[in-house]
């Protein structure tokens, strides 16, 4: 099927091509992958890994056969010192090419500088370099995403305390932009915030997938309820949802973890079409979609992270 927006017809081919992670499975050196989550494509289609498994993120340049280690250990250690992750899951990048990685584990978000290295000690920008994790204002608990605007915000979602917080730059303190912490399944009751991203055309609401509620919302900075919620994609309700992305012509994009897919949902619509990951549960064609990105020519990047690899999916 051919998806038809402002004018152009989208359409990637079902089968997807191993990338990053596809000699021997799972496992720790250059050329492998373990439990691959958020991905992050840049302008000259370097693709970077979070490679939650093994405590480090990768960088894998395009047609290379083997990755490099830009932050934690190459070995796979962890641990709450500088130079060291403990679970990366997010991945984002400012406008000056630092690389900014929500370090899970150690309740903190570190940013790396340009050209970092396993001897690269990380910035402690959001949380507690000491790797505290609480529920105040200062501190994190456990979060997955983060997202940097053009004016140096950052935007994590704050998994362990169900809330969206923004730090502004060199802030020692967070702001609480989307709270549900008092529980409940309200359409205004986040409870699993995990993917985010900020809309397209401003910057004063963002995309937020949520794991529990099996959602994805369109929320206004301030507001009480979202004012768009995308659940369901071929009668099959979202199970999962993981990294979400828009592409140029703002057509929304979630990583469907659970039902082992990839949705795009154009603008407008709240109903979502099948891209990839099609086939029956017992033969599907991904593991575990968990992270999703473009490159330059809108071909699609998925990280498959039970099955520890990156695939691509060419644009038709």
């Amino acid at each position: 099927m051919y998806h038809i927006t402002s004018g152009t017809s989208l359409k990637w081919n079902l089968t997807g091509v191993g990338v990053a992670g596809v000699s021997g499975g799972g496992g720790i050196a250059a050329n492998q992958l373990h439990n691959p989550l958020f991905i992050y494509i840049n302008a000259n289609n370097t693709l970077y890994i979070c490679d939650n498994g093994n405590n480090r993120v990768q960088k894998w340049v395009a047609g290379a056969s083997t990755g490099t280690t830009v932050a934690g250990d190459n070995g796979g250690s962890k641990g709450k010192t500088a130079i060291l992750l403990d679970k990366p899951t997010g991945i984002d990048f400012d406008l000056m090419g630092y690389m900014y990685i929500t370090d899970y584990n150690n309740n903190r978000v570190q940013r790396f500088p340009p050209n970092s290295n396993t001897t690269t000690s990380g910035t402690t920008v959001a949380g507690s370099s000491a790797c505290n994790r609480g529920s105040t204002n200062d501190l994190l608990h456990q979060p997955v995403d983060v997202k940097i605007d053009a004016n140096y915000n950052m935007f994590i979602s704050d998994m362990g305390n169900k809330r969206v917080v923004k730090w502004a730059p060199n802030a020692t303190i967070g702001s609480v932009l989307i709270d549900g912490s008092t529980g409940g399944a309200a359409q205004n009751q986040i409870s699993d915030p995990y993917g985010l991203i900020l809309t397209n055309d401003t910057l004063n609401e963002i995309y937020l997938s949520d794991n529990n509620q099996r959602a994805v919302y369109l929320w206004p900075f301030g507001a009480a309820t979202a004012t768009i919620q995308y659940t369901m994609a071929n009668s099959l309700q979202m199970d999962h949802p993981s990294q979400i992305i828009q592409d140029p012509y703002g057509n929304l994009y979630v990583a469907d973890a659970n039902q082992k897919r990839v949705l795009m949902f154009c603008v407008n619509a709240t109903v979502g079409n099948v891209i990839v990951g099609t086939g029956t549960s017992s033969t599907p064609t991904l593991g575990d979609p968990v992270g999703i990105a473009f490159d330059s020519d809108l071909n699609l990047y998925v990280s498959d992270a039970n099955l520890n690899r990156v695939l691509k999916y060419m644009l038709l």
